[in-house]
């Protein structure tokens, strides 16, 4: 170790909220996230006669990003924090054993941190915090940790290093807010000491090593910059979801508050990964071997697609489905491919005649008896195998947009 030395450091960080009411009850059910954190700091020898040049004080910088996500399912409540800090580091450093080339030390710091960006989610809605009673009053952080150096050469040395801690807000608001923080880094010393490395020296090897440094932080700062983008990509495609299912949802309830009247046995309605289920038997909705919808089932589509014309993005794909029994009518019906095909189409028909749905938005399929959802050995198996189904999927345009960009 040198007696005088910068040193930069980038890291994971895995940190969590911990909140108290005034009431002194704990917030429940927060998790953790990961981030991420840089530090730059200038660090000198003290107290040399009595610790033999192996204690060090610290001063810096700190850019630290935390997180917290949480839930509560009694109040169907969501929320989340992503918080990024600017902090003063005072540190200090005791190198407790050295063996060859490798130094191993312990390590503690005190930094107050001021906020510079923060945002709290409560399920969809998005909330800056500049400014807010618990993020506006500055934290003060204390850490502990250890960590080893490898000695490069003379000038320069690389370490790995862990620190854990915990952050306190000495402000009297009764309502506490605690962030608990465990950072893992990799960093590099450069030694600034007169005695052992001369800015303006002619040294060609150390300003080839300095060079390849100061590239090294480069490429660093250049992947700190690159995860900030993704970060921010994964952000907006995760609100674009979550906001997509929300609305799949209302749809849901909206076609079920609608079709109510006709709920029941023979009509369904279910949402599986996004996808909005209607499906309707055959018996509520056409006669053995027919194509001509019932007034019943005309009803029903009808109630249908009064819901289905309030949300012109969707799209809709209406599917005919059989038994595995022969069709056995006429006409220029071969098989019951044919003929789950004209049901479909039936369906389809009935929806065009409502003038705001969007006939772009409409698809009709026939899959015959080759989609089964019951035993077609039995009599209640082949009943639940003739069927319609209307499947309503939203539109993921702006999801893709973000997935290419």
């Amino acid at each position: 170790m040198s007696a005088q030395e910068l040193n930069f450091q980038v890291g994971k960080s895995v940190s969590k909220f911990k909140f108290q009411d005034s009431q002194g009850d704990n917030l429940e059910n927060l998790q953790g996230t990961d981030n991420f954190f840089m530090t730059l700091e200038y660090r000198q020898n003290i107290l040399k006669n009595i610790f033999k040049g192996n204690l060090f004080t610290d001063l810096g910088i700190g850019y630290n990003r935390y997180g917290s996500t949480g839930s509560d399912p009694s109040l169907d409540l969501y929320y989340a924090w992503d918080v990024t800090y600017l902090g003063i580091n005072l540190g200090l450093d005791y190198a407790f054993y050295r063996p060859g080339n490798f130094t191993f030390y312990a390590k503690m710091t005190a930094s107050p941190e001021f906020l510079i960006r923060g945002t709290q989610t409560l399920n969809e809605q998005v909330y800056s915090l500049v400014g807010e009673d618990d993020f506006d009053s500055p934290i003060f952080f204390f850490r502990g940790g250890l960590g080893v150096q490898y000695k490069i050469s003379r000038q320069t040395s690389a370490y790995i290093q862990y620190m854990g801690g915990k952050s306190y807000n000495f402000n009297n608001d009764p309502e506490k807010l605690n962030v608990i923080s465990h950072n893992i880094g990799f960093g590099v010393l450069i030694n600034l000491s007169k005695g052992q490395y001369q800015v303006g020296r002619s040294d060609p090897a150390s300003e080839q090593r300095i060079l390849e440094l100061e590239n090294r932080i480069n490429m660093y700062s250049e992947k700190i910059d690159e995860l900030e983008v993704q970060a921010q990509r994964v952000d907006e495609l995760e609100e674009e979801i979550a906001a997509k299912d929300v609305e799949m949802k209302t749809i849901k309830s909206t076609i079920a508050r609608a079709l109510f009247d006709f709920d029941g046995k023979e009509l369904r309605v279910t949402q599986k990964e996004g996808i909005v289920y209607v499906t309707m038997d055959n018996d509520m909705l056409f006669e053995p071997g027919s194509w001509i919808v019932a007034k019943e089932g005309v009803k029903a589509v009808e109630a249908l697609g009064r819901v289905l014309a309030l949300n012109p993005d969707v799209s809709i794909l209406i599917e005919g489905h059989t038994d595995n029994q022969p069709y056995k009518g006429g006409g220029n019906i071969k098989n019951n491919w044919d003929l789950s095909i004209k049901r479909a189409t039936a369906i389809v028909e009935i929806l065009r005649n409502n003038p705001n749905i969007n006939s772009k938005n409409l698809t009709a399929a026939g899959r015959g008896e080759h989609a089964p959802i019951a035993n077609n050995e039995t009599i209640e198996g082949r009943a639940k195998n003739r069927r319609i189904e209307v499947i309503i999927t939203p539109d993921l345009e702006e999801v893709s947009k973000i997935l290419k960009d």
